[in-house]
């Protein structure tokens, strides 16, 4: 196998646009989201990394994974968007793609490295992680979301803003109505904001069929399964 090395996208923007075509053969997007994406790695995360081929003095991108910070604990660092080109498949780059991702992360003081996956837990598993419950980070990656939905999500956000706009209005109007009105006996209560959104389901649980046997990990394979790894000993 030819000699392999990791880059920091950001500071080898030469490989900008074929990484933007192999993201795009897994999660399409338009062009112009994908760059908007990847022109946010810096090196205070989230940070976007590049497996690259050295065959015959021509670079490949033969691997691409990005790296977030997770909330709450400074020493742990999410993993997503690992992937392979398609044509470059079945040769051994996901498992060195995210060696030398880890490689990376713990030469930047990270000891923990989670992950998310709907399908690639056995692979995961293969490489040392294991199942834990949903953690924090800061932004989701776009490569989790259709752009269909980014779009519906936007809307949904503005529609938010118009409704707050109007509610701090009518709260205002009421304050000035309370202080105007000095016969008013009782104050008009201000206008209560919408509730919050019920939180996410729990993670699934550990079931005990019985105390002589094992316990089993029950997943839903339709479901996404978080994992983490320990990248210290």
């Amino acid at each position: 196998m030819s000699k392999m090395k990791i880059c920091v996208l950001h500071k080898n923007r030469q490989y900008l646009d074929k990484c933007v075509e192999v993201l795009n053969e897994e999660w399409s997007r338009s062009k112009a989201a994908r760059l908007h994406s990847l022109e946010k790695s810096n090196d205070k995360f989230p940070l976007n990394l590049v497996l690259v081929q050295d065959n015959d003095s021509t670079d490949a991108v033969v691997g691409h994974s990005r790296l977030s910070i997770v909330h709450g604990t400074p020493d742990s660092c999410l993993l997503e968007s690992v992937v392979v080109p398609k044509a470059a498949r079945g040769k051994g780059y996901g498992r060195i793609i995210v060696e030398k991702t880890e490689e990376f992360a713990k030469g930047q003081g990270f000891k923990t490295m989670y992950l998310s996956t709907h399908d690639k837990q056995d692979f995961y598993k293969h490489l040392g992680y294991e199942f834990c419950p949903p953690i924090v980070s800061f932004g989701v990656s776009p490569d989790l979301l259709p752009e269909h939905l980014i779009k519906q999500l936007s809307k949904v956000n503005k529609k938010k803003i118009s409704q707050d706009k109007k509610e701090s209005d009518i709260i205002e109007v009421v304050k000035n109505s309370n202080q105007n009105d000095n016969s008013c006996q009782t104050p008009i209560s201000a206008v209560s904001p919408p509730p919050l959104p019920p939180p996410p389901p729990p993670p699934p649980s550990i079931q005990s069929v019985s105390e002589k046997k094992p316990q089993i990990v029950r997943w839903d394979p339709s479901a996404i399964s978080w994992m983490k790894k320990c990248l210290v000993t």
